[in-house]
């Protein structure tokens, strides 16, 4: 999610039947309608790889590492942790891979920017 949101919530199946493009992570639309993969235009897990992985084996959070992190984006948002060890631990970690997260679109925004000259 904070590494590839443009995948995190597209459902596997549905990229097998349906176009995406790829920097959004948006359904393309032709007239209002979703466009069809045809059989010869294979998925991206299927050609040059997906960071979500593959229908089969994805690269997802548990459900329980998934209410962890809402949980912590909830406390951050209105900047109130409760005073629990578990929570300051987990939320220790969230937020070295936020800040992670946050430094590699950083990184990559400056690459673009330094790579157009």
């Amino acid at each position: 999610m904070l590494f590839h949101p443009e995948v995190a919530f597209r459902d596997c199946n549905h990229c097998l039947d349906y176009l995406y493009d790829e920097k959004t992570g948006k359904v393309k639309m032709f007239h209002g309608e979703a466009v069809e993969r045809l059989p010869s235009v294979p998925a991206p897990c299927h050609c040059k790889g997906c960071p979500k992985g593959t229908p089969e084996d994805q690269k997802v959070l548990s459900p329980k590492n998934f209410r962890a992190y809402q949980h912590w984006k909830e406390c951050k948002a209105v900047g109130q942790f409760p005073n629990d060890g578990l929570v300051r631990f987990h939320a220790s970690i969230l937020q070295d891979l936020h800040d992670l997260a946050e430094e590699q679109r950083r990184n990559n925004f400056l690459a673009a920017i330094l790579g157009g000259r």
